[in-house]
């Protein structure tokens, strides 16, 4: 039913795409059509209230990954609460900064956002990025996590458990290779592989989106990969892919069978967690109307199990738990990758 669910829920994204499109010239007004929304204005809305037409919200990931996923589901309901059509735009490069710069450029009227996770934060945390993802935008809270970052080989690797992939990697250093963005969520989960394990790799940058960094490591170019679990789902149930662990705290409530890289024995752990953030100067009145509205998706059954159905979990923030959340987190970030740095 899940794996039905999940399926349906690709086949949707990529009907929307044809109509969302990947891209908009940086000026332009997303052009909208009865296709796109889910929801219409209301009748005699205050022209001058917020919102009164179509909102665009940047990822910066190319279509098809876990990030681009969670906004278009997350976007079909808001624009239900906010009254207006949402599209989504893919910018992706540059470690989420060309999508970052693309909203931060645009005019802080409530009608451009950016939905990113922890990954941004990483580039702020490492001293990469060229802006701060926590100061130089306004939070507009979260909806969404994940905590099923899954470490995964192919078949061909013989590889049966983590502790397999550990003791040949120990016997022949650097001889396995690892799809890792540097500065990115794979990047801090490199340095927590090779400190926890005690083991040497080669890093290879395949591409950024989930997507990509998949296609790349069907196709033998890296040995290991680390995605979301529903990204490998249908790989691990016809047993192409092989799970060593998933990157959690403790075993997840829906996959109670695949065991945690924690639990047996090695401390790499990572949680992605998405955002919402407008353009600096943006009126906190919108904000938090935007925010309001996140607040009521998140509390939607039908949202919660689109979002369940991927694995994900619906947990909202306001503005200033998201704020002091994602402060704690970049500091966090910045000891666990000076050594590297």
């Amino acid at each position: 039913m899940r794996k039905d669910f999940f399926k349906k829920g690709i086949l949707l994204m990529l009907a929307v795409l044809m109509v969302f499109g990947t891209a908009c010239s940086k000026g332009e007004e997303p052009a909208a059509s009865s296709e796109q929304a889910t929801a219409t204005s209301a009748p005699e809305k205050d022209k001058d209230a917020w919102p009164n037409k179509t909102i665009q919200i940047t990822v910066p990931y190319n279509a098809g990954g876990d990030t681009d996923l969670y906004c278009r589901t997350v976007a079909e309901y808001l624009q239900e609460e906010l009254g207006e059509t949402m599209i989504v735009v893919n910018t992706s490069g540059a470690s989420g900064m060309n999508a970052a710069h693309a909203v931060m450029d645009t005019k802080p009227d409530g009608y451009n956002v950016l939905f990113r996770h922890t990954a941004q934060l990483i580039t702020e945390a490492t001293g990469l990025a060229d802006l701060s993802y926590t100061d130089d935008m306004e939070l507009a809270g979260t909806a969404i996590e994940d905590s099923t970052y899954t470490l995964v080989v192919r078949k061909d690797s013989g590889f049966k458990t983590a502790k397999d992939l550990v003791d040949f990697a120990k016997a022949n250093p650097n001889k396995l290779t690892f799809s890792n963005v540097h500065g990115s969520v794979t990047h801090y989960v490199s340095v927590q592989m090779k400190e926890a394990m005690g083991i040497e790799f080669k890093d290879l940058d395949v591409g950024s989106s989930s997507a990509d960094r998949t296609a790349a490591f069907m196709g033998g170019q890296v040995d290991m990969l680390v995605a979301n679990y529903a990204m490998l789902e249908d790989y691990v149930a016809t047993g192409e892919f092989v799970v060593m662990g998933i990157l959690a705290d403790e075993r997840i409530e829906s996959l109670p069978d695949v065991p945690t890289l924690k639990e047996q024995g090695y401390d790499v752990v990572s949680q992605k967690i998405y955002t919402f953030a407008f353009p600096k100067g943006t009126d906190k009145a919108i904000t938090e109307k935007f925010n309001a509205a996140l607040e009521t998706v998140s509390k939607n059954p039908e949202f919660k199990e689109k979002i369940n159905a991927f694995y994900g979990t619906v947990k909202f923030r306001g503005i200033d738990e998201t704020y002091n959340l994602e402060k704690e987190l970049v500091e966090k970030m910045k000891v666990a990758m000076e050594p590297v740095l």
